[in-house]
């Protein structure tokens, strides 16, 4: 019997070499994939479960690929981008850090370089790299990709649809840590339906292990290359629409400032503007569950608001709206800081004041 000693990959070329632990090689191709240009090549190292991923700069990034079997055994730490721009700048010897964030920088990179903590990369870290370009985006991105080494936070639409099809009694028990902190493939998108695979070979002989082992060394080359990126890439639809979205806030404090009803009826008020952002998939959830429009009518009159404040992240979304509606808005990163704490991980600093949380 012979095992797989090192796979190696070079995504150029689509070409795979397979070492088995009885010195034979196997050679193929999985074909290739536009768009790799920051990758030489990468190796997977069973024994150790680590794949060295060697850029064209030179430089060498050690990530976890996982298995369907791997799950969170550790403490996991969010940092918010700026906390990521801090850890990058020391990396890099930036005289811009105090004492302080220095001494915190060096014991986050001495903690995950001991494998103690996790430091997850999620969808909004993507979309704050991809506007950077150049040097500044390659500094961070890199200190990214080397301390986070491939795992992910899984996109927060995925969750919202998790915890809706659990409250109206379609899905399973309440997510925990495991499955919102992962290294499974493409967890950070919002669905799988434009993601990239590798192409099985034409003559179908990869076994489902193999093919299973190539899908996430690929796709841990995937999330690198889209790092590293040199090019900004900035969506203007998506920047009209995000700002659209978060100003509605702003407008939601304003029109509670000026209308005494509505602060009156403060509660009711954020509950329509909290579930109005998600209301189909309230919808759609209830479908699935079977619930008739009577039952639905029923719930959302008499038990929607206690039952929403039981739910991990949309409980605590609906709350960050909540204050939202207050005069003097004082939180950000909703809905990323209500994926976090749904699972009990350690946000690297809490952007709501102690007088807001009173409220």
């Amino acid at each position: 019997m012979f095992a797989i000693a090192a796979v190696k990959h070079v995504p150029a070329t689509g070409q795979v070499e397979i070492t088995r632990t009885d010195g034979q090689i196997v050679r193929g191709n999985v074909g290739t994939t536009p768009g790799y240009e920051s990758i030489r090549e990468s190796v997977f190292v069973p024994r150790t479960s680590s794949l060295r991923i060697e850029l064209v700069s030179g430089t060498s990034l050690t990530m976890e690929i996982g298995t369907l079997l791997t799950s969170v055994d550790r403490p996991v730490v969010y940092l918010d981008q700026n906390h990521w721009i801090d850890l990058a700048r020391f990396c890099t010897g930036s005289s811009q850090l105090s004492e302080d964030r220095v001494r915190a920088c060096h014991r986050i990179a001495e903690l995950v370089e001991a494998g103690q903590i996790i430091l997850p990369v999620s969808g909004a870290h993507l979309v704050e790299i991809a506007k950077k370009a150049d040097r500044q985006r390659r500094d961070v991105a890199q200190v990214m990709v080397k301390y986070s080494k491939g795992w992910q936070m899984i996109s927060p639409l995925r969750v919202r649809a998790y915890e809706l099809l659990h409250l109206f009694g379609a899905g399973p028990v309440a997510l925990g840590k495991a499955q919102v902190f992962t290294l499974d493939p493409h967890a950070l998108w919002a669905d799988d339906k434009t993601r990239r695979r590798p192409a099985i070979r034409p003559d179908g002989t990869l076994p489902a292990g193999v093919q299973g082992l190539l899908d996430r060394i690929t796709w841990a080359e995937a999330l690198v290359e889209t790092f590293v990126d040199p090019e900004s890439t900035v969506s203007d639809i998506g920047t009209e629409m995000a700002e659209k979205w978060a100003s509605s806030f702003q407008e939601l404090a304003v029109h509670v400032r000026n209308t005494p009803q509505a602060r009156q009826h403060l509660r009711d008020v954020t509950r329509v503007r909290a579930l109005s952002d998600f209301s189909q998939d309230i919808t759609r959830a209830a479908l699935v569950a079977g619930w008739s429009t009577e039952e639905f009518g029923q719930w959302w009159t008499a038990r929607a608001e206690t039952d929403f404040a039981g739910l991990s992240m949309l409980g605590r979304f609906r709350e960050l709206v909540h204050l939202r509606g207050w005069p003097t808005p004082t939180t950000s990163g909703t809905v990323t800081i209500s994926t976090t704490c749904c699972s009990c991980a350690r946000p690297a600093a809490t952007p709501t004041s102690s007088s807001a949380r009173r409220r």
